[in-house]
């Protein structure tokens, strides 16, 4: 265990987590799909001043266990009247389902500037532990936990990506299908140091992935799944098979940003 700590916290700050790739695109006009409602404006609910920050990076996790942190949940967010207060509201919009994903990783980023990451992984808690079947909650808690990163504390940090694994693990475990967690989960194994082999469960899980969006409304982050897939795959000296996995992608989203520079080699 001490030497996965000491792998974990040498490469956090270096491996960059699939969702940089939302960063660096707008979501497709072509892809279609049930109408999900834009992302509401986010306003502080701390007087700390937004600011720039570095894209979020995800380190390699060190855990593969389903529990959720047992931290003693955060006082209830509502105010003396019974009014939810504006931190509720940014957390409602945060949960997969509730704000297209594209629209959620900007919000997340201003969550993050403003220095109110903190509040926010102390509600989902809360939340999580009042309502323990609710898939979105642990797989918001997770993507919070990871936009955390990187961290100057070596002991937070590798702490922080444990917490991080078994949220997408318990997400999972209540639903199977969640689209969201099993990318992240996927993202996460093909960070792991070779030494814990966790490459053909990376493949594995993104190859089911890729079958499971066959069956669903195309939305514009399944190309990401193509993308990371592809990486994997040039990682580990397979080219032939990166290219035919991003072709296919652009097959599927033609245009997709991402999936041109893989294929044009940029």
């Amino acid at each position: 265990m001490k030497k996965s700590i000491v792998i974990f916290v040498a490469l956090c700050g270096v491996i960059a987590c699939a969702v940089v790739f939302l960063n660096r695109q707008a979501p497709s006009p072509a892809a279609a799909g049930p109408a999900i409602e834009p992302a509401p404006p986010v306003r502080s609910f701390t007087e700390a001043n937004p600011a720039d920050v570095p894209r979020t990076e995800m380190p390699p996790v060190v855990s593969d266990q389903t529990a959720v942190s047992s931290a003693k949940p955060a006082p209830v967010d509502v105010k003396p009247d019974g009014t939810v207060t504006e931190l509720s509201r940014t957390v409602d919009a945060l949960l997969p389902g509730k704000t297209r994903f594209g629209d959620r990783y900007a919000m997340w980023q201003k969550v993050k500037s403003a220095g109110e990451l903190d509040q926010v992984v102390a509600e989902l808690k809360r939340r999580a532990a009042a309502n323990p079947n609710d898939p979105a909650i642990p797989t918001a808690l997770g993507e919070a936990l990871m936009n955390k990163f990187p961290l100057a504390d070596p002991d937070e940090s590798a702490m922080n990506g444990m917490l991080m694994d078994q949220s997408f693990n318990r997400a999972l475990k209540l639903d199977p299908a969640n689209w969201e967690a099993q990318f992240f989960k996927a993202s996460e194994l093909t960070y792991w140091p070779a030494e814990f082999n966790k490459g053909p469960e990376a493949i594995q899980r993104f190859s089911a992935l890729i079958d499971q969006q066959e069956t669903m409304p195309a939305q514009p982050e399944f190309a990401q799944t193509y993308a990371l897939l592809g990486d994997y795959y040039q990682k580990t000296g397979l080219a032939d098979k990166a290219a035919a996995t991003w072709q296919l992608g652009l097959t599927k989203f033609p245009g997709d940003p991402t999936l041109l520079k893989k294929i044009s080699g940029q």
